[in-house]
């Protein structure tokens, strides 16, 4: 017991230390009263109010906030922290609404000198310090308050105070002689000091911390409101100055298509009618922004690095209008001298057309040279068919001749090799050659057949055939004759070839060399794609009943398509291959001959890495003309 008496003696000592200190600031406070140094270092920031007006002025807490949502925030804070608040201007009047304030302190601000205490200790909160708050026990009841103060820059503008809580222990004599002292009723007084809520310090020093954090972050933007002020305000001045030159400039958008903006390092002054018609702007909501905020993102820092500067420039970029189109652009930079400062002209001219014209010739250039070669190619692929099949054509007829000369002569040489026993025969023992030589002259017939069978695949693919003949078509027929001539080169790219195939198709009508091709361009994609042997393909096909198409799938798992190029795969000359030879133009015909067939071609990632090439064909339907 004497312990805890030697402990509360420690405190009370403790809470007159603070309370001495905090009248003496409060002394302070009255001898001289507290001012702000004007806000900001930047010159050409103008003042808010008027020069005729005192600029040393105290700016006060509305001029930047909203009270009202400052109210919520500070009812919200109050029942979460179960404490007292309230936020008052520097004298210590109450801009908001008490929160959660107790009856005890409303018994004492119902007296004159207890709510002039009152002022006086909620005045005395001031820091210059935000993060740090203040804690100490109140100058006019005793409880415990804590508080902070909102700055805008270097001006005080307001104070949040928040307490009215118990951190025993309390000292009732002293609370009944201070009812006494401001003709408070005592007994009234003391009921009231039970209801006050009590914490220890340190749980109070925690919400003053938390009150400190959002105090701060509510200065912060303070200070971007204000900032946000001085730059409408330095708008307003620049628009009455440009109305001054507005007949010459006028004069000069009506002489020229092009867009012309005036602008300050890049920051837009004015537009001609030109340019706003171009961009879809007025010329209000110009102000204010730069030339590189109208810049396609990819070329924003080349705009702004030529704009930031007002030298003589000339470089293309891309820009964006206000509805998304996007247009290529040819840009000159000036100098001059304008309303007695030096800026820049920018004059914008709209070459999309001009640039979209050249591309497109070049790509039909690029689809002649092509189609040239491709002819070139069907031609010398024909003539080296011929040339194959030729002497192929003298295997195939002979081979079974030899067959049957085998079969002949084998009982004489089976006669000889019983009566004088084994002999070579072509630096073979017979007795090895009778089992090896039917296997062999098979695999020279199965040889050769499966090069006529390539041959005529090949001549196949390779026949010129207007691409507008259409008929009915067997896509197992196309899936096996493209298999055939890309046989030697899926197994040299993979171990792993997987079939999934529907051994019969409904027909469709259509172009077989034509269906072919893309499925062969799928084909030498997805191997094109495989990085190691082990890395497989998958080529699967089926009938989709409830759509009444045929689809074929053929998946891999290579190095796969980057998410932004999926949309682009099949445009022309899109290639991400172009170093290794690639023309960009063998998916985008694919998807031209698919959709010449009314079906659609589609690419998509593999959920286990690589790509998903997905392509439809509808099928002939009983009521369709075949004709």
């Amino acid at each position: 017991m004497a312990e805890d008496k030697d402990m509360d003696s420690g405190v009370h000592e403790d809470f007159i230390e603070e309370l001495n200190t905090l009248r003496g600031r409060v002394a302070e406070l009255e001898e001289s009263h507290f001012r702000c140094e004007n806000f900001g270092t930047n010159q050409r920031l103008k003042p808010l109010v008027p020069d005729s007006q005192d600029e040393s002025r105290q700016h006060r807490f509305e001029d930047y906030f909203d009270v009202e949502a400052i109210q919520r925030i500070q009812d919200a804070f109050s029942e979460a922290t179960r404490v007292a608040s309230v936020i008052t201007d520097l004298d210590g009047r109450p801009i908001t609404k008490p929160s959660r304030f107790c009856r005890f302190c409303d018994l004492i601000r119902a007296t004159d000198m207890g709510l002039k205490n009152c002022m006086r200790s909620d005045a005395s909160f001031g820091t210059k310090s935000p993060l740090e708050p203040i804690m100490r026990p109140c100058l006019s009841g005793g409880l415990w308050d804590g508080g902070t103060s909102f700055y805008v820059g270097d001006r005080h503008i307001a104070n949040w105070i928040i307490g009215q809580v118990r951190c025993p222990p309390t000292n009732d004599d002293r609370i009944k002689r201070y009812a006494r002292e401001i003709g408070a009723d005592e007994n009234q007084l003391m009921e009231a000091l039970s209801e006050v809520p009590a914490m220890t310090r340190e749980q109070f020093l925690s919400v003053c911390n938390a009150l400190c954090l959002i105090a701060n972050q509510m200065s912060i933007l303070a200070r971007k409101n204000f900032l946000q002020a001085q730059a409408i305000a330095r708008r307003r001045a620049v628009e009455i100055a440009l109305r001054e030159s507005e007949e010459r400039f006028r004069q000069l958008s009506q002489s020229t298509f092009e867009a012309i903006f005036i602008h300050h390092q890049g920051e837009i002054l004015t537009a001609n009618r030109a340019g706003l018609n171009m961009f879809g702007y007025s010329q209000e909501e110009l102000a204010g922004l730069n030339i590189d905020d109208l810049a396609d993102p990819d070329y924003r820092e080349i705009v702004q690095q030529h704009t930031s500067r007002t030298r003589k420039s000339r470089f293309d970029a891309n820009f964006r209008c206000r509805d998304g189109r996007m247009l290529i652009c040819e840009i000159q930079q000036r100098e001059i001298i304008f309303q007695g400062e030096k800026v820049g002209v920018c004059a914008i001219r709209d070459i999309t057309e001009r640039v979209e014209s050249e591309r497109q010739a070049k790509e039909k250039e690029q689809q002649l040279i092509q189609a040239d070669k491709m002819v070139s190619l069907g031609v010398l692929v024909s003539g080296m068919a011929h040339e194959i099949n030729n002497p192929n054509s003298f295997m195939t007829l002979n081979l079974p001749l030899l067959e049957e000369i085998w079969r002949d002569i084998t009982p004489i040489l089976e006669d000889y090799y019983h009566e004088n026993g084994d002999f070579l025969a072509g630096g073979l023992e017979y007795n090895e050659l009778r089992d090896f030589m039917p296997d062999l002259l098979a695999r020279m017939q199965e040889g050769s057949s499966r090069i006529s069978g390539i041959v005529n695949s090949l001549k196949d693919y390779s026949r010129l055939q207007p691409g507008e003949l259409m008929w009915e078509v067997d896509l197992v027929d196309v899936i096996n004759n493209s298999l055939r001539l890309l046989e030697n080169l899926i197994s040299q790219k993979t171990t792993s070839f997987e079939l999934d195939l529907t051994a019969e198709l409904p027909q469709v009508r259509g172009n077989s060399q034509r269906l072919s091709q893309v499925l062969i361009n799928l084909l030498v994609n997805s191997c094109e794609a495989l990085t190691d042997r082990n890395q497989g393909i998958h080529l699967s096909s089926k009938f989709v009943k409830e759509e009444n198409l045929v689809e074929i799938i053929v998946r891999d798992q290579g190095v796969g398509i980057a998410e932004e190029h999926l949309k682009k795969i099949t445009d022309p000359f899109f290639t991400t291959k172009r170093t290794c030879g690639g023309t960009g133009l063998g998916l985008s015909v694919s998807s031209t001959i698919v959709q010449e067939h009314g079906g659609k071609l589609e690419f998509s990632a593999n959920p286990g890495g690589g790509t998903v090439a997905r392509f439809s064909i509808p099928v002939i339907n009983d009521g369709d003309d075949n004709e």
